[in-house]
This record gives structure tokens, C-alpha cells and sequence, in this order.
């Protein structure tokens, strides 16, 4: 899988240039969309994203759905793998979750992917949720398999870039 430097510069600038704002703003996938996070801060490997926790995004408790963390965590070292400058985009060959805390409808939580190990074929990545008071709510790892596959949206973050 061909890594390219001036792509990987590309995508953590043009990223960084999204701080703050809503990435329904930005060319992702219509999942990344409804998730609505905005983009914290993004360098080679790492990026960390804000997501508000919404009525939709709950269990019956009004706590965040453990299924809800496990797709921002995924999300996030989605974003994350951007960072390394690869053509095509890494998907997910397993991931594993520890739920550690608790956040409720409302609260914002940060999420902050990083990579761990890139390999000739596999990306390992960790990633943490934490609320804004810096408790530790989950964990993740996760592979992810390099692929030339290269979704409309990551041309459209090319061209943005360019």
C-alpha cells in the first residue's frame, strides 16, 4: 500500500482547518455525518474529535449506548487513519471495547484515536473516549487491513486539500 508524505500533510492540514466545526461540513461518509462531531486537533497518527451525546445515541438509562461508543471509537481511528497519507482506506478487522465509565445525554465526550503500530498490511490503533472533565468513559483497540479501495469522500478531502 503506497503511503504518500504530501497526502498525509494534506489531510492533517486540511483537517486542522475544520477545527471546531461540525463535520457534517466535511466530505465524509453520511454515518460520520449523523454522528456530528467536530474536529479537536490532528496530526500524523493521532486526531482527536468532540462528539455531544444525543437522545438517539442512549440506552433506556439515558447513558451513552456502549454500541454508540464502540461507532465513535471506530469512526474516530477511521479519521485517524487519514492521517498516515494512504491511498486507499484501512477497514476495520476487529476491534474490542472496555466500558470503563458513563456519560449521559447531553455531555460532550473527547475521542482520541491514535496509531500504535503501521505495518506492511495492518494498522493497530488504540482510541479512548473521555468526558470533559477528563474521566476515562472506554477504550479501544482495533486492526485494520490496508486496501486500495478509495471512497468518493477521500477524493473529495483531496481535492479540499489541494
Amino acid at each position: 500500500m503506497q503511503q504518500n508524505k504530501k497526502r498525509s500533510e494534506n489531510m492533517i492540514n486540511l483537517f486542522n482547518t475544520f477545527k471546531g466545526k461540525n463535520l457534517n461540513a466535511f466530505p465524509v461518509p453520511p454515518f460520520t455525518k449523523w454522528l456530528n462531531g467536530k474536529i479537536n486537533k490532528a496530526k500524523y497518527g493521532e486526531i482527536e474529535l468532540i462528539f455531544e451525546i444525543r437522545p438517539e445515541m442512549a440506552n433506556p438509562t439515558g447513558l451513552l449506548h456502549g454500541g454508540m461508543q464502540c461507532a465513535l471509537m471506530d469512526d474516530t481511528i477511521g479519521m485517524m487513519t487519514a492521517t498516515l497519507g494512504f491511498e486507499g482506506f484501512p477497514i476495520s478487522i476487529d476491534f474490542h471495547v472496555d466500558y470503563l465509565g458513563k456519560v449521559k445525554v447531553g455531555d460532550e465526550v473527547r475521542v482520541i484515536g491514535r496509531m500504535i503500530r503501521d505495518g506492511r498490511n495492518i494498522i493497530h490503533a488504540t482510541v479512548e473516549i473521555y468526558d470533559m472533565n477528563g474521566n476515562l468513559i472506554s477504550t479501544g483497540n482495533s486492526n485494520l487491513l490496508k486496501t486500495h479501495f478509495k471512497p468518493d469522500y477521500m477524493n473529495k478531502a483531496e481535492e479540499l486539500s489541494e
